[in-house]
């Protein structure tokens, strides 16, 4: 009988095989919430700054005054979640049990120019 010692997979192996996998699937969980919170981050600040403009005009209405303000609230909490992902990765638990911070309430953004371009597709 020959052995080809060449193949053997020691539990070892597979256990660290395992670690690699479980690292490689959070790391690109914690990818996808961190594009997905700069996203949303960016989204809020270009509807703030639009209400702005308005507001310096003397254009805006008290509605729209009212928006940014809820919008400045919305982004001071897409910040500090976008934060804590950074955050995430320090864990002791980290890779094999990250806790995740809870994600912010996605603000409606009626004028958002990215959400009409999907809606038109």
């Amino acid at each position: 009988m020959n052995i080809d010692w060449t193949q053997l997979i020691t539990k070892e192996m597979k256990q660290a095989s395992n670690l690699a996998a479980q690292l490689a699937q959070v790391k690109s969980e914690l990818a996808s919430k961190n594009v997905k919170a700069a996203m949303q981050v960016a989204r809020i600040i270009d509807r703030v700054e639009t209400l702005s403009y308005g507001i310096e005009a003397g254009e805006a209405s008290e509605a729209d005054a009212a928006e940014q303000a809820a919008l400045q609230i919305s982004l001071k909490a897409w910040k500090g979640y976008k934060f804590a992902l950074g955050k995430v990765t320090s864990q002791a638990a980290w890779p094999t049990a990250p806790v995740w911070p809870l994600e912010p309430l996605m603000p409606d953004i009626p004028a958002d120019p990215g959400a009409m371009a999907t809606e038109t597709q």
